[in-house]
């Protein structure tokens, strides 16, 4: 990245106001029943928490990378980490949602095209492994992530 990429990067961080929590959740839902209709589980409960809880893991995974443009602004990147792992911490708390608001908060010309990207490519993933479930007689409940092992692993 560029200087003056890295400097208005910089700028945006440093002016940047209240996360869209509320516009995050509503692109999120919307992601989400989109893939529960497609796996052929719209309105299945159980599917909508695993699907929920299996975004946050794909999200905490990949975009774990976009950090090492944040490592580029020293200044800067302590208190992110601590904002980004603070969001981990609590999962009954924080959801994808809260995600998606953290990045695009951040810069949004940069990471909203970012973030849409990423969603689009972890769909297919997603409503497989929904319909995946499902065939497999649909216990969701015993397939999702274990928040507080995987924040100390």
């Amino acid at each position: 990245m560029p200087d003056p990429e890295l400097a208005a990067l910089r700028d945006a961080i440093r002016r940047r106001g209240p996360a869209d929590v509320h516009g995050a959740a509503a692109v999120v839902e919307e992601y989400l029943g989109d893939i529960l209709r497609d796996a052929g589980a719209p309105g299945h409960e159980g599917a909508r928490r695993w699907a929920r809880d299996r975004l946050k893991l794909f999200m905490v995974v990949s975009w774990g990378n976009w950090f090492g443009v944040l490592e580029r602004l020293p200044q800067e990147y302590p208190a992110l980490r601590d904002e980004w792992r603070d969001l981990l911490a609590d999962p009954a708390r924080y959801g994808p949602e809260h995600l998606v608001a953290w990045w695009w908060r951040l810069q949004p010309a940069m990471f909203q095209p970012l973030v849409a990207t990423q969603l689009r490519e972890m769909g297919a993933p997603l409503r497989d492994g929904v319909a995946g479930i499902l065939k497999d007689g649909g216990d969701f409940e015993g397939r999702l992530v274990d928040w507080a092992a995987f924040g100390a692993a």
